[in-house]
């Protein structure tokens, strides 16, 4: 019964990667020339992921950092919860922050990337990355990782209504 079992499952796969190479080329060519078209916002054939000069917040990194911690408006939540957010952003040629992206959140449910792509928009340019000695379009991914704390509520003891005579 195994050795069947391993059989069945050799040839299920053996048929499944087996390819046709009798299928036209023409198809292929006619599926690149369809997906070629470029975007009217951005050109993502010249956006750059390794350069020679990387992309830099206005007062560097640690500035930057403390700009998102004092910019980002916290939720409020009822326990001790620990936020991340992966965003990818494209830094351009002119500095500007564009194409903002929430790769990850965790948790879900609390607005953490609505607010990252909030405070990243509203950043100051940076100074873009350069390539060959020219400023160029360069992806960017960054981690923010939020430690938020429970919002405590005090509650007011209510008043004792003093009871005045009535008078008649």
């Amino acid at each position: 019964m195994k050795n069947s079992f391993t059989i069945l499952l050799f040839l299920s796969l053996a048929v499944g990667f087996g390819q046709n190479n009798e299928a036209p080329k023409e198809d292929a060519k006619l599926i690149k020339e369809n997906t070629t078209e470029k975007s009217e916002e951005t050109d993502y054939d010249q956006i750059y992921t390794s350069v020679q000069v990387q992309a830099v917040p206005p007062e560097g990194m640690n500035a930057f950092r403390k700009y998102i911690a004092s910019s980002f408006r916290l939720p409020e939540v009822s326990e001790k919860t620990l936020g991340t957010i992966i965003v990818k952003f494209v830094v351009w040629d002119d500095g500007s922050l564009r194409d903002i992206n929430i790769i990850k959140e965790n948790p879900v449910g609390l607005g953490l990337g609505k607010e990252a792509i909030r405070v990243l928009t509203n950043s100051a340019k940076w100074t873009p990355g350069q390539y060959n000695g020219r400023s160029i379009k360069q992806y960017y991914t960054i981690l923010i990782s939020l430690q938020i704390a429970p919002v405590d509520k005090i509650v007011q003891p209510i008043k004792e209504i003093e009871a005045s005579p009535k008078k008649d």
